[in-house]
Parts: structure tokens; C-alpha cells; sequence
């Protein structure tokens, strides 16, 4: 197709310059938009055929598709699209120039006495917040540890409720199980923040969360996170070790494929070196167990569950796994359009609410399948947040309070409607 030789992916996806950081430097994201089948297609296989890092699924036409491209890729790609007449332009001509722009903004500052929600935040200042806001506030925050990840790092959740919580229905939120999507790790912060600091103060929150007990995992990927940080600002995954990769080489396991739910099914991959790898069994991830495990500690009294990704603005229902919707669409429609409403006020931010499979990717093995049929929590959903592909994981500083914001907004309508 594009008169180049596929190459191994473990050696030409990504260069090493050094010990620290992958560099990413020549590397070019292009904005394509797709307008026919053809063109949906001609994507598909780019990514299948020639390790294409796509950032979001090519799934309508008209939809930008953020491509990235290694330098080796470049000008075949550019002139493939040119030929099949597919409109193109350049979101960044030199990935690394943006994340080394990046690293600058969200440097910490030593003069800054509180947690900085304007930027995006390393794990242990995210890990210094959460175990102040349980100390400080220990009448409506107790932490609790899900579970440790594959390298030993605890899984925080923060349980937020007056009174004896235990008592309570129960929400369920989770953040940053894909380590690159740093945007939901910044509104997973932002939330437990707001709930915990501003009962009492705000009418809102002091009503839920004495009706409710919240319980929220900030950075549900913390080895993953943490990675992104000191060597490679785009890793999905978890940081495991698969039985499958006799080499070693291909670390790691898309851990919102790794549930029991047609586990290795459609739209995942068993490719230890794959994005979407699923994981030699399901639950083979510390990480998805310690969502497992805390569904299960839930149980009866989890009324609604939310899973917090980054991008493409969509709030979506169960079906991954299959284009029918589910029995109960008509009332997730209702709440769910509740929240939309709600997060579009501040800014004006419009979100597109539908199934995962008919609105973005036909997908098995999410947490949001595996807490609807495997737990009957009958109101789920995953978020996609800011943007619609523009910056897509790199967030203009400008933005990140903003989207934080307007999803507490949205998330806390749609609690209310319950």
C-alpha cells in the first residue's frame, strides 16, 4: 500500500537516545479526516499493516483521526493520503518539540503551597494530595488501598462520605487506567479535591455526599503514570510482564481489556506488543484486579460506576462488546444527557452521548462491561474528555482547570438525577 516493508515494532516504533527519555523527535501527528468507508478502511489498515499509532479509533466519517507517524513514515504516508484524495493537516510537526514544551508547563513549582489543578501533576504530588485530604479531612475522607500495582506501587481510593458511609449507596469513579491520558488523572484529583473540601461549603457537594459515599481511584495505572513521566510520555499500559513474551521485550497490558467480560474479544489484540494487548488471562493485571476487588467490597450498595478516559468528548453507556443496547438505554440516556447538559453549561463544551460501540469502538473487556453485566450495577459509563483530537493527550495548560471543572459539573448532575 504504501511501498514500504512493514518493520518489527519493538525496534522502529519508538527511538532511544538515552537512558531516561524515549525520543520521540522527527516523529509527526497528522489530523486526518476520513469522508468515506474507504477512507475509514485505508486507516484501519494503516495501523494494522505498519504500526500506525492512532489516538483515537477511525470510526465516522468527517471525524479527525490523530496519526502518528515515525519519521520512516512520513512522506509514504503523506503521499498515500494525497493520492486517495483523504484531506490532512499537520496537528504536530515534531512531537518531541511538544513534549519537551509539555514538561516544561507542568514543571512543579518550589514556591507553589498548594496543589496546582492548572497543570498536570506527577505521581507523588497526586499522591501528596490524596493523603493530605485524608488527614485534613479524616470527618468525610478515609483512604483505603485497592490493591498494589505490578511494581508495588499502592492503588489508592479515597472513600468520601459523612457520617458511616458503609450505610450508604455507593458511587464508584475510576482515573488514568490508560497512563498516557493524563487529563483524567488531572479531573480524578480535581473531584476528590472538591467533594472533600467544599462539604459544608457547597450546597451541592454537602448534599451527595451525605446521600452518597463516594469512592474514587485518582491514578488506577500508577506504574503506567509513573512512566510516562521518566521515559516515555505516550505508554498505554500497564507495566507487567507478560507469560506469552518469552523475550521480555514488549512489557505491559492494556488493563481496560484485561476484564472478564469476552475477555480477548473484539476490538483487543493478543499481541504482548500491541496497545490493546488483553493480557494472557483475564484479571492477569494487579490493576484490574483492584477494580475487581473493590466492586466486589461495594457490592449491592454501588448504584452508578464511572471509568474517566481522555479524548474525543463522548459519554458513553455499555455495550463494548456489541452494537445492542442495553434494556435499560432509555434511563441512561435520561442521566446521561443530565450530565452533558450539566458539563456544557460552564464552557459550552458539547459531548456526544451513546453507546461504546456505536459511538467509538467496538471494544471487549472494559470495565464499564465488566461492572454492568458481571455486577448488575445498572448505571455505568466511560468518559472521553477534552478534545475532540486538536491536542488530543497534550492539553493546553489553559485547559486543564476548565475541563475539570465543567466534568465535575456534569458528573455530580448526573448523580443527582439517579
Amino acid at each position: 500500500m504504501l511501498g514500504l516493508r512493514a518493520c518489527v515494532l519493538v525496534l522502529c516504533t519508538i527511538v532511544v537516545t538515552n537512558a531516561k527519555f524515549v525520543d520521540y523527535s522527527g516523529h509527526k501527528v497528522l489530523s486526518v479526516t476520513p469522508k468515506t468507508e474507504a477512507d475509514l478502511e485505508f486507516l484501519h489498515k494503516l495501523r494494522d499493516d505498519y504500526s500506525v499509532d492512532l489516538w483515537n479509533e477511525p470510526k465516522y466519517s468527517g471525524v479527525p483521526v490523530m496519526t502518528h507517524l515515525r519519521p520512516e513514515l512520513i512522506d509514504a504516508v503523506e503521499d498515500a493520503l494525497t493520492d486517495n484524495k483523504i484531506e490532512f493537516d499537520v496537528a504536530y510537526h515534531d512531537l518531541q518539540t511538544v513534549i519537551d514544551s509539555e514538561r516544561v508547563m507542568n514543571a512543579p513549582s518550589s514556591q507553589a503551597p498548594v496543589f496546582n489543578f492548572g497543570i498536570y501533576n506527577e505521581y507523588n504530588t497526586l499522591v501528596n494530595l490524596i493523603e493530605n485530604l485524608a488527614k485534613n479531612y479524616s470527618n468525610v475522607a478515609k483512604l483505603e488501598t485497592a490493591g498494589k500495582s505490578y511494581e508495588n506501587r499502592p492503588i489508592y481510593a479515597l472513600k468520601i462520605s459523612s457520617g458511616d458511609g458503609s450505610k450508604k449507596p455507593a458511587i464508584m469513579m475510576e482515573c488514568g487506567i490508560h497512563a498516557r491520558e493524563w487529563t483524567s488523572v488531572a479531573v480524578g484529583a480535581y473531584l476528590v479535591n472538591k467533594l472533600i473540601t467544599q462539604y459544608g461549603k457547597d450546597d451541592q457537594v454537602t448534599r451527595l455526599v451525605d446521600k452518597y459515599e463516594f469512592n474514587i481511584i485518582v491514578e488506577s495505572n500508577p506504574d503506567g503514570y509513573v512512566y510516562t513521566w521518566t521515559t516515555d510520555r505516550l505508554w498505554r499500559k500497564t507495566r507487567s510482564r507478560s507469560s506469552i513474551d518469552w523475550l521480555g521485550v514488549c512489557r505491559g497490558t492494556d488493563a481496560n481489556r484485561n476484564f472478564d467480560i469476552e475477555h480477548c474479544g473484539v476490538g483487543t489484540s493478543r499481541k504482548p506488543c500491541d496497545e490493546i494487548y488483553c493480557g494472557d488471562r483475564p484479571f492477569s493485571e494487579n490493576e484490574s484486579r483492584a477494580i475487581r476487588d473493590m466492586l466486589i467490597a461495594l457490592g449491592s450498595r454501588l448504584k452508578a460506576y464511572f471509568s474517566i478516559h481522555a479524548f474525543s468528548q463522548l459519554w458513553m453507556t455499555p455495550f463494548g462488546t456489541t452494537k445492542k443496547l442495553p434494556n435499560n438505554y432509555n434511563e441512561l440516556t435520561r442521566i446521561g444527557n443530565a450530565g452533558v447538559a450539566a458539563l456544557a453549561k460552564r464552557y459550552g463544551t458539547q459531548y456526544k452521548l451513546g453507546s461504546i460501540a456505536n459511538i467509538i469502538y467496538e471494544a471487549a473487556g472494559s470495565s464499564v462491561d465488566y461492572a454492568y453485566v458481571k455486577h448488575n450495577i445498572s448505571i455505568a459509563y466511560a468518559l472521553e474528555l477534552r478534545d475532540t483530537g486538536r491536542r488530543g493527550f497534550f492539553l493546553n495548560p489553559k485547559d486543564i482547570l476548565p475541563t475539570c471543572e465543567e466534568t465535575f459539573d456534569g458528573l455530580m448532575a448526573s448523580v443527582e438525577a439517579l
